[in-house]
C-alpha cells in the first residue's frame, strides 16, 4: 500500500524519495537522539548506495550526524548480540526496517534517494517481549498486546520503561530535526517544495511531493 502511494506521488511530479524516521543502533556509538545520515542502505545480500550530494546538505543541516550504513531487516532486531552479530557482518551503524525497500523504489523509478534517520535503541539496549509484541505493520501499537504481557510478565516494566524514556529523546530530535533539514528535506540545493511526512513508531518513508 504504501509503495503504491509512493509510485503515485513520483508519478506526479514528486523528485524525490527520502526515509526519515527512527532507527536501531548497532553502533556502540550512537545514542539516542543521535541523528545517522546513511550513505548507504543494505539487506543480508544487497547494497544501495544514496545520493552523495543530498547526503552531504542532509549532513550540513543537522548537528554532528553520524555517517554510515543502515541494514533493513524484516522483523525488529530485539537483543544485543543480536545487534552484535548484525554490526560485525554488515558493518553497518544502525538498522530498520524500511529504508532498503524505499531505496529499491527510488532506483526503479529513477529518483534520487536519501535515508536520515534517529536513533531510539541504542546498541545495548534489550527490547522486552512486551515492546516486540506492540510493533504492528502499519506503525500503530498493539496497546493490548503490550498490556497483556506486562500482566503475565510485570519484570518487563522497568525495561520497558528505559526503552519508552529512549523513544522520547528520539522523537523530540526527530521533531526538531524535521524543522532544521526543511520543507524538502534539502533534497534540491535550489528549490524547496512541499513534502509531507510523518513520524511513526516504526518507520516512515516518504515521497517528496511538489
Amino acid at each position: 500500500m504504501r509503495a503504491h502511494a509512493i509510485k503515485k506521488a513520483v508519478f506526479a511530479g514528486a523528485p524525490a524519495i527520502v526515509s526519515f524516521g527512527i532507527a536501531g543502533g548497532l553502533s556502540s556509538r550512537l545514542k539516542p537522539g543521535d541523528w545517522i545520515v546513511a550513505t548507504g542502505v543494505m539487506t543480508h545480500d544487497r547494497r544501495i548506495e544514496t545520493d552523495i550530494e543530498w547526503s552531504n546538505r542532509l549532513v550540513n543541516r543537522l548537528s554532528d550526524p553520524d555517517l554510515g550504513d543502515i541494514v533493513s531487516v524484516a522483523d525488529p532486531v530485539s537483543s544485543p548480540l543480536h545487534k552484535r552479530r548484525l554490526r560485525a557482518r554488515t558493518g553497518a551503524s544502525a538498522v530498520d526496517m524500511e529504508s532498503f525497500q524505499a531505496a529499491v523504489l527510488a532506483e526503479e523509478l529513477g529518483v534520487p534517494f536519501a535515508a536520515v534517520r534517529v536513533i531510539a535503541d541504542p546498541a545495548h539496549r534489550e527490547l522486552p517481549i512486551a515492546a516486540l509484541l506492540g510493533f504492528q505493520a502499519n506503525g500503530a501499537v498493539a496497546f493490548g498486546a503490550v498490556a497483556q504481557s506486562l500482566f503475565w510478565n510485570p519484570s518487563q516494566i522497568p525495561s520497558l520503561m528505559r526503552l519508552a524514556s529512549d523513544a522520547v529523546i528520539a522523537f523530540r530530535a526527530l521533531l526538531r530535526g524535521r524543522g532544521t533539514l526543511g520543507p524538502h528535506f534539502g533534497s534540491s540545493p535550489h528549490t524547496e517544495l512541499e513534502s509531507r511526512s510523518s513520524a511513526t513508531a516504526i518507520e516512515n518513508s516518504e515521497p517528496l511531493c511538489a
